[in-house]
């Protein structure tokens, strides 16, 4: 029945498309770049390499590793013969199914003899729209990795009141190393609250020294899980960066807690956005109340008094409660806060529910028929619970099955040529270099050659558009939709060929958005400019020309088409529209002649000494080499990797080793989880004996 009830959760993801927002595509383009390093022998991956995140990307991956490594995982056990979408979604199945099987394993634990009330309490956890609502209301991948960690967590901190032997604290060490991989705000407040509780419990206990000895062996095997994840954070980063690289708008973040109440009060309205959607839903509102009142009967539960007092304190964030809520989050360290960002109940909703389950199972394990709790009645209150939560929940699971495109539209966005590496890519990076466009580029064109002494580009590839002229015209027609204009004509592509498409934009404030769209193709442009300063755009310092290709064994024609987005602009003031020259390119003209990105392999032609500045964003832990021999690696003005290179041409090879701090880190953590599973194995083959 547990099976059963994560398989219907998830029913929502069984399929191969894109299912959510552009951050649900975000999240694929991530798992692709990372499956396709595994796939290609890379172990382990610590930033970006491929078409799907080229600018070495560290963000999630610098702080959630789990995402991407289950999804590695989950492509060697199916060998490889999902598509990256259905791998994607297979890491939801195994979340909720892990998720109800974890929570109910942790009620158990926490009060054997109540199996069927940790069976509903268990449903209602996962039911959460906080909780199935990460996923299906948020696209949040990484935290929804989360959901089978929580609740073994809180178990074993309440575990640990109650057995002074060294497991509770085990096991409440591996779930939050385990939390730490899968999404650090969870852990950092879930930690927060579980070392609160300890403090408390060694205030209450006056431990001795085999008690010491214990808390410190927790700590060891805290410190080997979750090396990896905490040392990337503080490793993958230039020296004086701050953890968290920007500051957050707290009043911006006062402002989302007012605008989700009430409807976090309400029944769900999936026409609504999808934040009112993460609430904690009737039935576990209901629990949450009677375990107050019954632990009033109870009090020296001090692990439960814990537990509801966390709850009643990120109910109190995530609440706009007035003189308490804006004096909570105006008085907590910058780093707490742009680690939480700007929407706290993505963050604690799923704490509050699995602190709600823990605290009600083991004050029922407290508690007998004689208390005053009546086992029928109890039964039917948690039965109407998970009636309505499955009622609500079938709302959400609804609105997956409705949006989206089909299997052939989601495998096109896959294809290289239509991946736009978005600007969330360059999370963690303190800025973005100028040339970023937040639509899609060739990463093979990104390198530029810059001037030794004062950082100026002096060659790149894309100096080959400068050398045609733009000789024909896309003239403009009217669409059978108001507001759009067809520019004709449509342009062929031949297959294994790249062309430069160089426009010369007849109108210098062209305000709107320019779309590319093929069988198989698909791209989004928005204009004046797409991204940075010296991204594709219409404005004066904008690149002119875009990269286009197609990676299939057939021709592709692709047609463009203006949206303009002026104030009282219309589609006839834009006619006609652009001088534009499809021009193929000459690899062997080319400056900067990327062989591979994997690594990344490059023949240059330098007119003079210069540096090479690659499309990689720097981090330490970059090896250069120019025909075979090390070299120095830099971080350019733009923060990108750069290195020296000689006049005339030249081989060079850029990798990512990584610092030794982050390599034994790794390591490290892989071993702890390796003997860990080991383990597990051993005593789960003893116990079937």
């Amino acid at each position: 029945m547990l099976f059963a009830a994560g398989l219907w959760l998830s029913r929502g993801y069984f399929q191969s498309r894109l299912i959510g927002t552009p951050d649900a595509l975000w999240y694929h383009n991530l798992l692709a770049d990372a499956v396709t390093q595994f796939r290609l022998g890379v172990f382990p991956v610590y930033v970006g390499q491929t078409d799907y995140s080229f600018n070495g990307a560290v963000y999630p991956i610098r702080a959630a590793p789990y995402f991407q490594y289950l999804a590695g995982f989950l492509d060697l056990v199916t060998a490889h013969s999902l598509s990256f979408f259905g791998i994607q979604h297979l890491t939801v199945t195994v979340s909720f199914v892990s998720g109800i099987f974890a929570a109910y394993g942790s009620l158990i634990w926490v009060a054997p003899g109540r199996r069927w009330t940790a069976f509903a309490l268990s449903f209602l956890y996962v039911l959460c729209p906080g909780v199935a609502g990460l996923f299906y209301a948020q696209d949040l991948y990484m935290s929804g990795m989360a959901i089978p960690w929580v609740p073994l967590a809180f178990a074993a901190l309440v575990k640990s009141f109650d057995d002074r032997r060294l497991l509770p604290r085990a096991v409440l060490a591996t779930a939050l190393a385990a939390l730490w991989w899968a999404h650090s705000p969870i852990a950092l407040w879930t930690t927060f609250f579980a070392t609160t509780a300890q403090i408390i419990r060694m205030a209450i206990e006056r431990p001795n020294q085999p008690d010491l000895s214990r808390a410190f062996g927790s700590a060891l095997i805290f410190c080997a899980l979750a090396a990896y994840p905490i040392i990337s954070v503080f490793v993958l980063r230039t020296h004086g960066e701050s953890i968290v690289p920007y500051t957050m708008d707290r009043e911006l973040l006062l402002r989302w807690v007012r605008g989700s109440f009430p409807s976090s009060l309400e029944p769900i309205d999936a026409g609504l956005p999808g934040l009112s959607h993460l609430q904690l839903g009737y039935a576990l509102w209901t629990v949450f109340i009677l375990c107050i009142a019954v632990y009033r009967q109870h009090i020296r539960l001090w692990a439960v008094g814990t537990l509801l007092a966390s709850a009643i304190f990120m109910t109190l964030l995530v609440f706009p409660v007035p003189g308490i809520t804006r004096a909570l989050w105006l008085g907590f360290p910058e780093t707490v806060v742009g680690m939480t960002l700007y929407w706290p109940m993505q963050r604690f909703y799923i704490l509050i529910a699995a602190a709600i389950i823990v605290s009600a199972q083991r004050i029922l394990g407290d508690v007998d028929s004689e208390g005053g709790l009546s086992r029928p009645m109890l039964f039917v209150g948690l039965l109407a619970g998970i009636l309505w939560s499955v009622h609500e929940d079938s709302k959400l699971i609804r609105k997956a099955l409705e949006q989206g495109g089909t299997v052939e539209a989601s495998r096109d966005l896959a294809l290289t040529e239509n991946v736009a590496v978005q600007r969330h890519t360059y999370g963690l990076f303190p800025r973005r270099p100028i040339y970023f466009s937040h639509g899609v580029v060739d990463p093979n064109m990104e390198s530029h050659l810059l001037d030794s002494f004062d950082g100026r580009v002096i060659a790149s590839d894309y100096d080959l558009a400068k050398a045609a002229v733009p000789r024909l015209n896309f003239q403009g027609r009217g669409d059978n939709n108001p507001g759009i204009l067809d520019l004709d004509p449509p342009i062929t592509l031949q297959p294994g060929k790249r062309y430069l498409l160089n426009f010369d934009f007849a109108h210098k404030n062209t305000i709107g958005v320019l779309q590319m769209t093929g069988d198989h193709f698909y791209r989004e442009y928005s204009l004046p400019q797409s991204g940075e300063s010296k991204a594709f755009g219409s404005g004066p310092e904008n690149e002119k020309s875009v990269t286009v290709w197609t990676s299939l064994s057939t021709p592709e024609t692709i047609r463009l088409r203006f949206i303009p987005t002026a104030e009282n602009a219309k589609p006839a003031d834009y006619m006609p529209f652009a001088k534009f020259e499809l021009q193929p390119i000459d690899l062997v003209s080319l400056p900067i002649q990327v062989d591979s990105l994997i690594p990344f392999r490059a023949a240059v032609r330098s007119p003079r000494a210069a540096v090479l500045e690659t499309p990689r964003m720097f981090v330490p832990g970059y090896a250069a080499f120019v025909d075979g021999l090390p070299v120095d690696v830099r971080k350019s003005a733009e923060g990108l990797v750069a290195f020296p290179v000689p006049v005339g041409k030249s081989k060079v090879e850029l990798r990512f080793i990584g610092p030794l701090a982050l390599r034994a880190a790794f390591w490290l953590s892989a071993t702890g989880w390796l003997l860990l599973f080991i383990w597990l194995f051993i005593r789960l083959k003893t116990f079937c004996r």
